[in-house]
């Protein structure tokens, strides 16, 4: 069972990100507070348990390792397997992955660079909020499809 792991919320562009036991979903924005919640088809950023791992235990640490924050932690979900526009119920709260992905920077990332597999491609998903609402920590995330309103 899907489950949020854990909740960031970055109120500036460059600082540390704050931990939350909640937070609140705004309908076409993003997450309350952070500085991502302008709109657009990257209001929030979701990575899998799977990818955030193999961030940790990875040997070479690529350019993203310190420039990439994510909103939301999700465990027991491979995001890699879902298609754009599938969307994803917590609680009230749906969210819509986005077509756009992850940006990759092969001339000056180490893993690009080397040849190897950089599992941020797959396992980070970018989300619009479309039913806004409250999540926390240990809630269920469902895969509804792409059909809801």
């Amino acid at each position: 069972m899907s489950r949020v792991e854990q909740l960031t919320s970055y109120r500036e562009r460059g600082l540390q990100g704050n931990q939350l036991d909640e937070t609140t979903l705004i309908k076409d924005l993003g997450m309350l507070g952070d500085y991502h919640a302008d709109g657009g088809e990257r209001q929030l950023t979701l990575i899998s348990m799977k990818g955030k791992d193999w961030m940790h235990s990875a040997e070479t640490k690529g350019l993203c390792f310190v420039k990439f924050h994510e909103n939301i932690l999700i465990k027991e979900i491979i995001l890699e397997t879902l298609p754009d526009h599938a969307r994803l119920k917590i609680v009230d709260a749906v969210l819509e992955l986005s077509q756009v992905r992850k940006k990759c920077y092969p001339e000056i990332c180490k893993l690009a660079v080397k040849g190897a597999e950089c599992l941020l491609m797959k396992e980070v998903r970018f989300a619009k909020v479309i039913n806004g609402g409250k999540i926390a920590i240990g809630m269920e995330v469902i895969v509804i499809g792409d059909n809801i309103s």
